[in-house]
């Protein structure tokens, strides 16, 4: 590995350990960054393209159902021609039902066919375990509906928000321009639909005050629902939407879902079917061809992502069906590229973690018996899933045509929402995976108490079954300390051992551990990677302290197996500086400023930069391993230096 000699570690970690790499590895023209994990999933991209070639070249005879729904699927996204000559056909029904709208009891009926075929417009639904009742699937009502990544775009007064909304007013006309069955297009229709983005907007709630679960779940019967917007008729929506009305709802954001019932009310019924007409364009750009396609991407890539070039159109097409097939594909990728004996080491890791977890909160110094007997009971009963799923998900009934590409995703779509809504009022299959196995991430689920990793991360340079534990620690290690650390972030931490929201704390330890958090999210607020740009602190901070965390937890775990199996230096390296290398490895990623001013407003992630050298500049065990000394830019004095977990 190449590190940077004109770089001193105790200075800039990060720029010390990827500087060299990020040099030699410029961001390719189609992507808005690049580093460890894209590389990863690139590979994994080449893995199932050539699964998919196979498939492609196989007689029906030889395949299974699914793999032949996997194959049917990518072959109308690759049929370039077709796409180009079908352009909008496929939603003449939609559009044409959206022309007869003649109500908003008709609108209402509309929007439920939309939501259950992926389209978007002012509200979503999200079923999912009962925030206070998790082992009871509950239907959440949750804020949509506008075309921009984030309210703040409509809102903010500065230069760059006006200049996208610009550019974003541009793609809407030129996009509805191009869809002739949608209805005539020009200045005014825009400016309808902006104008109504623009309050919705208004109503949304920021980023940060979405991370407060508690302001969060507000469970209402229907009847109170109707109350709170009596011009929605919910009988009509889900009969639309295939399904009996639930007893009761989250409603996330109450003030959004009002604000949606005055549009009912005040906005002419025309302006709503333009929005509405709009948001089937949108949300559909990609299966209509080129044309719509390249739309598409010169405002959303190149704007928020600053590409120059489109994705190669396997790559694309790919990852639709990768992602509304995901289990179906995730069978055949875990068939031909997951062995289990990683699976074995990893599970291994996890436990070993988990003790060293067990033994900080024995020690933690700041919280008190009571709570500290409650937390140990949560972190003991943690589900760990590894690789893949123990039963794939049953896709029989789904139907995949040679029709079109378009037809495909809504169908598809159609098929996982009826799944998912069937699930309202019943038992919670706490064995279903949320991720595919293909997928180079990983999570925790506080409304399960879980940690999942799928077969796709557990490979170099997160997992190496091969390398030392220095490297797997700094690697997979802090990766599994980090999903742990979730548990027990701001945010997990008012779940308890069963996945229900419930306050296990006692008041005095919850202060104090309220105070660590708030000083932890004014350090990374200073933090700055454009002039005038500066980490929101709020908003990162259940990802900064599972962070820290992370680190903190996999290096005891490193300490814990040299007792028994020493590591000898490679390179003149310590096995305490191999670690935090690998994890800086982990980390490494180049991205585009365009990219990077969405991240900061959007992203629960600091960018990767903080991600080192934040929690590192808190660890007393990196200022031993390279000898950082005041005066060094990520010193930080002892009082000054964060300790949660």
């Amino acid at each position: 590995m190449a590190l940077d000699p004109t770089v001193k570690p105790t200075d800039d970690f990060f720029g010390y350990v990827n500087n060299v790499w990020i040099k030699d590895n410029p961001i390719p023209s189609d992507e808005s960054r690049w580093g460890s994990f894209l590389v990863l999933r690139v590979e994994v991209e080449k893995h199932l393209k050539e699964i998919f070639e196979a498939l492609d070249g196989a007689s029906d005879v030889a395949l299974d159902a699914n793999a032949r729904k996997v194959r049917d699927f990518y072959r109308t996204g690759m049929a370039v021609e077709k796409l180009n000559q079908l352009r909008d056909i496929p939603l003449a029904g939609i559009f044409g039902d959206i022309e007869g709208v003649k109500s908003i009891d008709d609108l209402v009926r509309v929007l439920g066919g939309l939501h259950r075929r992926g389209m978007n417009a002012w509200w979503t639904l999200v079923p999912e375990p009962d925030a206070k009742q998790s082992d009871i699937n509950a239907l959440y009502l949750f804020q949509a509906g506008l075309g921009l990544p984030d309210r703040d775009y409509y809102l903010n007064a500065d230069e760059k928000s006006a200049l996208i909304r610009k550019k974003y007013s541009e793609y809407a006309l030129a996009a509805l321009a191009n869809a002739p069955r949608a209805g005539e297009a020009g200045v005014a229709t825009v400016a309808v639909l902006m104008d109504i983005e623009t309050k919705l907007a208004a109503a949304s709630m920021t980023r940060v005050e979405l991370r407060d679960v508690e302001k969060q779940y507000n469970k209402m019967t229907f009847a109170e629902i109707a109350k709170l917007t009596p011009r929605i008729n919910w009988r009509i929506y889900f009969e639309a939407l295939g399904m009996p009305v639930p007893d009761y709802a989250i409603v996330c954001q109450p003030k959004f879902m009002e604000a949606v019932d005055r549009q009912f009310e005040t906005v002419p019924l025309g302006d709503l079917k333009t929005y509405v007409r709009w948001h089937v364009v949108n949300s559909m750009a990609n299966f209509l061809g080129e044309d719509f396609e390249k739309l598409a991407f010169d405002f959303y890539g190149r704007t928020f992502g600053g590409a120059t070039e489109m994705k190669s159109r396997w790559r694309r097409v790919l990852g639709v069906v990768n992602g509304m097939l995901d289990e179906a594909v995730g069978k055949l990728y875990v068939e031909q590229h997951f062995g289990e004996a990683a699976r074995t080491k990893v599970s291994m890791l996890v436990d070993h973690l988990m003790d060293a977890y067990r033994v900080r909160i024995e020690h933690l110094d700041w919280m008190g018996n009571e709570t500290k007997q409650k937390a140990l009971a949560k972190l003991a009963t943690v589900v760990k899933k590894l690789g893949y799923p123990d039963r794939w998900k049953d896709i029989s009934r789904l139907e995949i045509g040679a029709d079109s590409y378009a037809e495909n995703y809504m169908r598809a779509y159609a098929f996982e929402v009826d799944r998912l809504m069937k699930k309202i009022g019943k038992p919670v299959d706490r064995s279903e995976w949320h991720m595919s196995p293909q997928t180079v991430n990983a999570y925790y689920n506080p409304l399960a108490n879980e940690i999942v990793f799928p077969a796709a991360i557990l490979q170099s340079p997160f997992f190496d079954p091969d390398a030392n534990d220095a490297v797997n620690f700094g690697g997979i290690g802090t990766v599994i300390g980090h999903e742990l650390t979730h548990g027990f972030d701001d945010q997990g931490a008012l779940f308890d051992l069963r996945g229900n929201l419930a306050q296990w704390w006692t008041p005095e330890d919850k202060e104090r551990f309220d105070k660590q958090t708030k000083h932890l999210a004014e350090q990374y607020d200073r933090f700055e990677p454009l002039p005038g740009l500066h980490v929101n602190g709020s908003l990162t901070l259940g990802e900064n302290i599972a962070d820290l965390g992370g680190l903190l937890i996999a290096h005891d775990g490193l300490t814990l197996a040299m007792h028994d199996k020493p590591i000898a230096d490679v390179d003149g390296l310590s096995a305490h500086q191999q670690f935090f290398i690998n994890y800086a490895v982990t980390e490494r990623s180049a991205i585009r400023e365009e990219a990077l001013r969405l991240q900061v407003q959007v992203d629960l992630h600091s960018p990767s930069p903080y991600r080192v050298n934040g929690p590192l500049s808190n660890m007393p065990e990196f200022y031993e391993a390279f000898g950082c000394v005041q005066g060094d830019v990520l010193w930080r004095e002892p009082e000054d230096r964060i300790k949660i977990w």
